[in-house]
């Protein structure tokens, strides 16, 4: 698999600015990614960062986490435990459906608003279900992060991720290879930081 090159810019949500949005599957390396953005000049958000926002702020989320899977997954500060829920939720599909229903809506409201009230014209948005709910239309390009299945195993290693829920994280969500083809553009992450800047300088060269 080799970067491909970008069809053209489409109209995003967001027509005065140009709007990237990163996906990949776990341990791939879409934070990296966007933060190799943000050297670059570039205004970035997380939903993973929305997500921590939410679970520590949000006191009727919060609420409804506890009332469906108890107060031991309550940290010491009162905010959700997000390492304890992961593991909850990779359990059980309807878990983990249940909680998506819940906290999608949110997220997508919290970085819609960053991204409309952001000074920059250049936004990056990393958001490691874009393909599952079906949110490709509200970028102007999206970016697939791809690693191969062996580095994914060791960064998740060293992320102090236990080998038997490696697996299951992984099955849970859409392959790397397609998410990779829906993408208008791919970043191969394997060869480390030099040979990923170099594809995002590739990239910003094909939409600009």
């Amino acid at each position: 698999m080799v970067p491909q090159k970008c069809k053209d810019v489409r109209m995003s949500a967001f027509p005065d600015k140009i709007v990237v949005g990163v996906t990949g599957g776990i341990a791939c390396g879409k934070s990296t990614v966007c933060k190799i953005f943000e050297t670059l000049g570039w205004d970035a958000i997380s939903a993973d960062s929305c997500a921590h926002f939410i679970l520590k702020e949000d006191r009727n989320v919060i609420k409804q986490v506890v009332d469906r899977f108890g107060s031991q997954l309550l940290g010491r500060n009162g905010s959700i435990d997000k390492t304890e829920l992961a593991r909850v939720i990779f359990k059980s599909p309807d878990d983990r459906l249940w909680l998506e229903n819940l906290l999608h809506p949110k997220i997508r409201l919290r970085w819609m608003n960053f991204v409309e009230n952001s000074k920059k014209t250049k936004i990056v948005v990393e958001v490691p279900l874009l393909f599952e709910n079906n949110l490709n239309s509200l970028f102007t390009k999206t970016i697939s992060v791809y690693a191969s299945k062996s580095i994914q195993h060791s960064r998740l290693l060293e992320r102090g991720i236990p080998k038997y829920e490696i697996e299951s994280r992984m099955e849970v969500q859409m392959k790397v290879t397609e998410k990779a083809d829906r993408a208008d553009f791919v970043i191969l992450t394997d060869g480390g930081l030099n040979t990923t800047t170099f594809q995002i300088n590739h990239f910003l060269t094909l939409i600009t």
